[in-house]
């Protein structure tokens, strides 16, 4: 059997990063196309009345105003790491977007909060929290453009050696399902049930789920699918 090779879909900056996790066999070869492009909306924040902020999402911060000490909640190490980079007083209370609203919602003292988010969100996380009591609003600081799959990708999708396929997001994993020209060969890895399920009618080489909604886990996940794939 070929040595596998791996596509990448998830947007630029977070593939490159994502990449440079693994080790070099799986660097050697892969293939970016991104099927998301991440853009700022351009929508005026007003922090004034809110006690602290959420963020669910890396791209929230990035996209988000500096914090200047001012207190955000965030959803996974990755996220909680870039929003204390942005001078924000990071604290992570959750794996997921779950976690994190059943956590924050016995502290109702520490609003009301502004969830800095995407256009396009699983859940409402602000509905939940104020349903709870706790007085969250939403505001949309990026929008998440759906990009088709490169001609490179498609054509790697098209050969003969496997091809690792991480997803990172339920709508990502729709997307690419609804893209990808030939799925014979791919062996996916989803970082959730909600992902997977997204995948549930192709033709799969393999597929798994990540252990749990992390970066980290997700490049394990990728080793772990290399090694097996390439163990005789």
């Amino acid at each position: 059997m070929p040595q596998p090779r791996l596509l990448l879909t998830r947007p630029q900056p977070g593939a490159a990063q994502f990449l440079d996790r693994l080790s070099p066999a799986l660097r050697e070869g892969a293939v970016i196309s991104p099927l998301i492009e991440i853009a700022p909306t351009g929508e005026a924040i007003d922090l004034t009345p809110f006690a602290g902020v959420i963020f669910t999402s890396a791209n929230g911060v990035a996209h988000g105003p500096e914090g200047n000490g001012r207190p955000a909640y965030c959803v996974g190490p990755q996220t909680t790491e870039a929003a204390a980079r942005a001078k924000w007083q990071a604290e992570m209370v959750g794996l997921d977007a779950e976690a994190m609203i059943a956590k924050l919602s016995s502290r109702l003292q520490i609003g009301p909060l502004l969830h800095l988010a995407g256009r396009h969100r699983r859940g409402d996380v602000a509905g939940a929290l104020s349903a709870s009591g706790l007085t969250t609003k939403v505001a949309t600081v990026y929008e998440q453009n759906l990009l088709p799959l490169t001609e490179e990708a498609q054509a790697l999708l098209n050969g003969s050696a496997p091809v690792i396929v991480p997803l990172f997001s339920p709508r990502s994993a729709q997307h690419f399902a609804r893209e990808a020209t030939c799925t014979e060969q791919v062996i996916a890895l989803s970082i959730s049930p909600a992902a997977a399920q997204a995948l549930e009618a192709l033709p799969l080489y393999a597929h798994d789920v990540a252990a749990e909604p992390t970066g980290e886990a997700m490049a394990k996940g990728v080793e772990k699918l290399f090694r097996c794939t390439t163990l005789p």
